[in-house]
């Protein structure tokens, strides 16, 4: 009996497994697809050619191309949470404290171009896809980030780092916006200025810039 107690429950964890492995292929494939097409654009049919599975799969795990697309979504944001290892801020002097906070958004927009395109589409259609559930998501995984923001101003307000007006809201907005432009319009700007923008040099310069920005601008 206990022998095939442990059977079945092996048999349940590899069925759950193989599972699991197969929607984490489906939701990168749909990434790759979504993030070149947008959700108008996109094909399930090259969705579930890209993951190797058959349609009806696909439609098992997701159910339609919207909800595959909201579920991709969330998922990235899932990962920006993630990827917020948690910071020592109470043991960082403020300035510091805002450096990494700073560096730490700049890097996950360079590193996640594919999340950053279907952000791109969901605004571009004024978040007709945006669920309920969807919006929490996206507000638990900007939540770690903002927390800090504010605890980071606040030292730095109360030892005279920091200007008094400064809105941590505001100051999440502007930092996102800094560097989601750089990448955005790499190539428009490239073309300006007359030299490759996401060359390695000129981001990491680009990155230096940024900080020193945000620092400036929250000078007294």
């Amino acid at each position: 009996m206990e022998a095939k107690r442990k059977h079945s429950e092996n048999g349940q964890r590899r069925q759950y497994d193989k599972s699991g492995r197969t929607r984490a292929t489906i939701l990168a494939a749909a990434l790759r697809e979504f993030s070149t097409h947008g959700l108008a654009g996109a094909r399930v049919d090259r969705i579930a050619k890209s993951a190797k599975v058959n349609n009806h799969a696909l439609y098992y795990h997701f159910g339609n191309k919207s909800a595959l697309f909201r579920a991709v979504l969330e998922n990235g944001y899932d990962a920006f949470r993630a990827r917020q290892a948690p910071r020592d801020l109470k043991n960082t002097p403020p300035l510091e404290g805002m450096v990494e906070i700073v560096s730490d958004v700049f890097e996950f927009v360079r590193d996640t171009p594919e999340h950053m395109a279907l952000v791109l589409d969901v605004n571009r259609n004024r978040g007709a896809h945006l669920t309920a559930d969807a919006s929490e998501r996206v507000r638990a995984a900007a939540s770690p980030l903002l927390r800090d923001i504010e605890f980071v101003l606040r030292r730095g307000k109360s030892l005279g780092l920091f200007a008094k007006h400064v809105n941590p809201e505001h100051l999440y907005l502007t930092i996102f916006a800094v560097c989601n432009f750089y990448f955005t319009n790499a190539y428009t700007v490239s073309a300006v200025v007359g030299r490759d923008l996401l060359q390695p040099g000129a981001i990491r310069t680009r990155k230096k810039h940024i900080v020193r920005f945000v620092l400036d601008a929250l000078r007294p």
